[in-house]
Order: structure tokens, then sequence, then C-alpha cells
């Protein structure tokens, strides 16, 4: 409901409403930035490496933010390959892409698949509680829209829901951007819960790449898979010209960066390059 929601207050005059700034950063692969801290039977760190990965990870988002401004609420720290804080990972995206309210029913791949048998059963107990407890948030929903339809005349309401309605036959569009082995792919597998529903396309001449995928619970999602960055000194001003083309076009641009190193220069480059196109932008160029 967040852009019905942001389209009412636009209607009705309201000159604060802000669109969110469409960029989120992912520190991937923490899963090996402490040595033996990961429990193979729950699938998940142990206690004193889950603190230690907190730790380290809240240095360089301070770090990252300071250094290019980007607020900390942009970024976050997951493992895709364990599927460890994918849920983290998509409220700050859902919160950050422009109608990220369309990605509000995805689930990621359940991490609790690669636990053992008995951990994941107790689990899936534990779930099925909840679905039964949530069982009238549809209607929640529904009583939502009823409710702004009594606050706002008729005709702005009609207005209103025919956006909403354009916006939601729209497939999100997100640019997934990282150096090579950073683990873009697999992000995007096990976080929107996604099959490859036709074979990659290549942009004009370019290195990106175009991937429809079908999502688990309905619908589809467009990635645009970008050319790596801080290859070399002569590819990089080819890439950013196509980054320039692409970015200005997408509801939220994903950079994928690897949490275990120690060498961020390039990508907090590549954060303050993002930063600049995107103020330029602010909703996506369609």
């Amino acid at each position: 409901m967040g852009l019905f929601k942001n389209l009412v207050d636009w209607f009705s005059g309201k000159k604060n409403t802000k669109s969110p700034f469409r960029l989120v950063i992912g520190l991937n692969q923490v899963d090996k930035m402490i040595p033996n801290g990961w429990n193979q039977r729950l699938n998940a760190p142990t206690d004193e490496a889950k603190k230690e990965i907190e730790r380290r990870c809240q240095d360089i988002i301070k770090r990252l933010s300071e250094t290019t401004e980007i607020s900390e609420a942009n970024i976050e720290y997951y493992s895709a390959l364990k599927r460890y804080r994918l849920i983290n990972l998509l409220t700050k995206i859902i919160h950050n892409a422009y109608a990220g309210f369309k990605l509000g029913n995805v689930q990621p791949a359940d991490p609790f698949e690669l636990a053992d048998p008995e951990v994941k059963a107790f689990a899936d107990q534990e779930r099925q509680k909840g679905v039964n407890n949530s069982a009238t948030k549809g209607d929640a929903n529904n009583q939502t829209v009823e409710d702004i339809k009594k606050l706002i005349p008729e005709r702005e309401f009609q207005l209103i829901l025919e956006k909403f309605k354009q916006e939601t036959q729209v497939p999100p569009k997100v640019a997934v951007i990282g150096k090579s082995g950073v683990g873009k792919t697999t992000t995007i597998n096990n976080l929107f819960n996604a099959k490859l529903k036709t074979s990659p396309t290549t942009v004009g001449t370019t290195q990106a790449q175009i991937k429809e995928f079908t999502l688990a619970t309905g619908g589809t999602l467009t990635v645009i898979d970008l050319p790596g960055y801080g290859r070399s000194e002569a590819e990089d001003p080819e890439y950013d010209k196509i980054y320039q083309q692409i970015i200005p076009s997408c509801d939220l641009v994903f950079l994928v960066i690897q949490a275990d190193t120690r060498d961020f220069a390039d990508d907090i480059e590549m954060i303050k390059k993002i930063t600049t196109w995107l103020k330029n932008h602010p909703i996506p160029q369609r």
C-alpha cells in the first residue's frame, strides 16, 4: 500500500512527500568473515560469530555512509549462498524501491532448507502458526483502501486508483551491479526466490543483460545485470556510459559488495557515481 498512500499525499497537495532514493547496497558473503563460524546443522552463524559479523558489518556500513553520504538505512549485510538475513535485505529493497509495494509478497528462498531435516521440520511448524495468525491480512489491506476512499473526493480517488493499477501492471525493474564474483546471480535467485523465465538478452552491443524472472508468489521481475566495474582503466569509462543509460529507468539499483574484503575504494567511487545519477533522475524514466 506504500505507493497508494504516496499518491494520495501527492493528489492532496502535500509537498513533503519524497520519492525513495532507489539505491540499496548489499554486503554479501558474510558467512566467509569468521573462520569456522558457521553452524551447518542450523545453517546459521554461531552466537560468537553472529556478534562479530554484526560488529564488522556495522563498521563497514558506518564507513560507507560517512564517505559517500549514503544513509545507513540503504545498506544491509547478508549471505546469499546461506540465505542468511534475506528478509532484512528484502525489507530494505521494498522500502527504498520506487513502487516497492509490488515486491511486498515476495518470499525469499528458505534458509532452513539448507539446515538439518529436524530443524527444518520445526521451522515449518512455527511458520504455519504464523500463517494461521495472519489469515486476515488481506481484509486489513482492503479496509485501508476503503478508509482512504472516505477521506478524499471520489474523482481524486478514482484518479489515484487508476495510477495505482497502472503501476501494478508494470513489472518491477532492478539493476544489479557489482564486481565479478560478489554473488549477484545467487543473490537474485535466492532473494526473490525467482526462476529465469526466458534466456537473457543483451542490451545493444553492451555487456548488460536483461533477465526476466518468474516470482514464486506470482508476477514477473525484470533484472538488468550490469557489467562489473573495477576491471581496468580502459573498460570502466565505457561501462559508466552503460550505467548512465540504464540506471535512470530502473525502480531500484542494487549494488552488491563483498563483505569480507578490505578494499572498498572502487565500491565507494561507484556509490558516489550512482548517487549522482539518481539525484538527477528522482523517479524512473520510463
